[in-house]
């Protein structure tokens, strides 16, 4: 069974200690945006996601599900 891309970009963002203060400062967002966004409340815009791969190296395919 393949992990759930959420579950990946936590691991990701634990592994890497980015914080989702961190997240929410580069792409100008509010800590509780992030929250949502990572919990699958709310969607990442193309531009966050292009934000997050060129300031912390995420994986593009990590925000995506198939």
């Amino acid at each position: 069974m393949k992990p759930d891309n959420d579950v990946l970009l936590l691991a990701y963002f634990k592994q890497n200690h980015i914080t989702q203060q961190d997240l929410a400062d580069s792409i100008d967002r509010s800590v509780n945006t992030v929250w949502n966004k990572l919990h699958g409340r709310s969607n990442w815009s193309i531009v966050e996601v292009q934000k997050l791969h060129d300031d912390f190296k995420v994986p593009t395919q990590y925000f995506f599900h198939d």
